[in-house]
Parts: structure tokens; sequence; C-alpha cells
């Protein structure tokens, strides 16, 4: 019976423990490898919507799916592109730009963020400083701007265009990976 006690006893004080290693190995001079290079991901909040963001650094035409966005705002579904960069040594941190479509119109926007962790994994964050509507989240005077969403209308008239609105958004992401992960094409 003891044998079997201090068996349990020393799986649970062993499993309850935390693991830890020197970073990197022998050649990283003990940091760990804080490359601008590769993909990263962020999650948008916005009133009455949300949207998800993945890109990469390097914008060929080999990696333009990974540079992708979804939106859903008000019922609505918009679908396109993100491109941004990271700099670890600017003031600027994570810079991205989105280009989406949906049945409902367009939107185009962008957003600076903080990086607010350096190691192990890089982690950043943003939002517009200043006053925003709490019922249809467009920023008011004063307000930054550093991450907005500007959704147009699709214009029912080609006269008249359709109505634009600017809605405030609040961005946190994280690189997911340091090398660019590439997507097969299928061979025709």
């Amino acid at each position: 019976m003891k044998k079997i006690l201090t068996l349990i006893a020393s799986v649970l004080i062993i499993s309850g423990s935390s693991a830890f290693a020197w970073i990197g190995g022998p050649w990283s001079n003990n940091s760990y490898n804080q490359s601008n290079t590769g993909t990263y991901q962020a999650v948008m909040y916005m009133v009455n919507g949300v949207g998800l963001a993945r890109f990469t650094d390097d914008t060929s035409a080999v990696f333009s799916q990974i540079n992708a966005s979804v939106i859903f705002h008000e019922g609505s579904i918009y679908i396109g592109e993100c491109f941004g960069t990271a700099d670890r040594t600017s003031e600027q941190g994570v810079i991205g730009m989105i280009q989406s479509a949906g049945t409902a119109g367009s939107v185009t926007g962008s957003f600076q963020c903080k990086i607010t962790q350096e190691a192990p994994v890089m982690r950043f964050y943003g939002k517009s400083s200043g006053i925003v509507n709490p019922i249809t989240g467009e920023p008011g005077n004063g307000s930054d701007r550093k991450c907005i969403l500007v959704f147009s209308e699709a214009a029912a008239d080609p006269v008249e265009p359709g109505e634009v609105r600017i809605v405030a958004i609040t961005v946190f992401g994280a690189q997911i990976s340091q090398t660019i992960i590439g997507v097969a094409a299928a061979a025709g």
C-alpha cells in the first residue's frame, strides 16, 4: 500500500511542477529569436462586429493566399486581404491594411498597434484613442483613428454613392510563426 501511495504522490508532484529549459541552446546568446519575418494573426473587435486577419511581411504572389481577412459586421460578411509589417525597433510596432468586399459593399481600413510582449511570442495590441459612440462605434472628434474600418455601402444608383461609415476597432494579435507559411498551389 505504501508503494502505491508513494507512486501516486510522485506522479502528482511531477505532473504539477513546471519544466523549463535554457533559451535556444548554446548558440543563441541566451535570447529568443526575435525576427520580424513571419506570419501574424489578429482579431478585431468593434461595435456590432468582429474581424479576423492573417498576414505576412512577404507580399509576393506565392503567399497572397495567406494575407486574408474576414469581417462580420451588422449581419454582413466581408472577405478580402490584409497586408502588414512588424518592426520591433520602431515606435509604430505592427501596421496593417485591410481591403475586403461583401454583398453589402466594401471595407477598407488600417491598424497601428504597439508590441506588448517580445518573447516567447510577440504580441501586439491597438485601438483608437478618444471617444467612441457606443451604439454605432464611430470615433468622435479628437480620436486619433489609429485603428479604424471604413464601411462603404454598395451604391443602388451609379450616380449617387452609397453611405460611408467609419468604425473604431480594437486589435489583438500575435506572431504565430517565424517562417512564412506557404500554401501549395494545385498543379494543373
